[in-house]
């Protein structure tokens, strides 16, 4: 979806430059909301490959370039989804709105200790530390019976599994940073949404064997997330 938005044409295009010359190479994964169902009854992680578009991902390539060379059936198809996709990120950015309000209420909970030690990126001390275990299963459970798929709560050992836990641990990291860094005011509302948005990379990436980004703060919210989830949870992550 977020390859699709903006300047459709060119953006799905640089998105897949790189793979798309190694496309025998490239395994695609199915949805996020098939994910969270997946991840609650199985830790196999071969079933989290959508096997259809990963068949397909060579010709979905070759189907790029025909349209960036001019084939207007492929363009119109492109475009298309280029409009839905940006549709759901404008929701995704009145969400930011909320988010960046909650950030604000959450940031003036936190001791003055507690706040130096976040800026100086210094180790947690107990009392820090069982908050945050706190306040991610707070969260997970928030995200559970919220989703539209789920009825009640799994027991604790699918919980711990789950592409929602791994979600909101990423996520709540994510705000440790906001706080630190001077919280949310000091970022624009687009800048929070894609932070957001970026969260999926890092919870998809603890399923496998590490994130490929030039990003520095996602791989530092990714290292601290696979360091929590071992240590705080007993996760194993990267598992394949």
């Amino acid at each position: 979806m977020e390859a699709y938005r903006g300047n459709t044409l060119k953006s799905i295009s640089k998105s897949i430059e790189i793979v798309s010359d190694f496309p025998d190479q490239v395994i695609v994964l199915k949805c996020t909301r098939d994910l969270v169902s997946l991840t609650l009854s199985s830790m196999d992680s071969a079933r989290l490959e959508d096997s259809d578009q990963t068949k397909g991902f060579r010709a979905f390539c070759l189907g790029v370039r025909l349209a960036m060379s001019g084939n207007e059936a492929l363009k119109a198809q492109i475009i298309k989804k280029g409009i839905e996709a940006s549709v759901r990120f404008d929701n995704f950015r009145d969400n930011a709105a909320k988010v960046a309000k909650g950030i604000a209420e959450l940031s003036k909970s936190f001791t003055p200790e507690h706040l130096r030690v976040l800026r100086k990126r210094e180790v947690y001390p107990a009392d820090l530390l069982g908050r945050i275990i706190r306040e991610i299963i707070e969260i997970t459970a928030l995200l559970f019976s919220k989703h539209p798929d789920i009825d009640q709560m799994p027991e604790a050992g699918r919980v711990r599994d789950s592409y929602l836990f791994r979600f909101a641990v990423s996520t709540y990291i994510l705000t440790l940073r906001w706080i630190s860094d001077g919280g949310p005011a000091t970022v624009s509302l687009d800048k929070l949404r894609n932070d957001i948005v970026d969260m999926n990379y890092i919870a998809h990436a603890t399923y496998f064997d590490g994130l490929l980004s030039r990003d520095r703060k996602m791989n530092e919210i990714y290292q601290e997330a696979c360091f929590i989830l071992e240590n705080a949870f007993a996760v194993q992550p990267n598992r394949t």
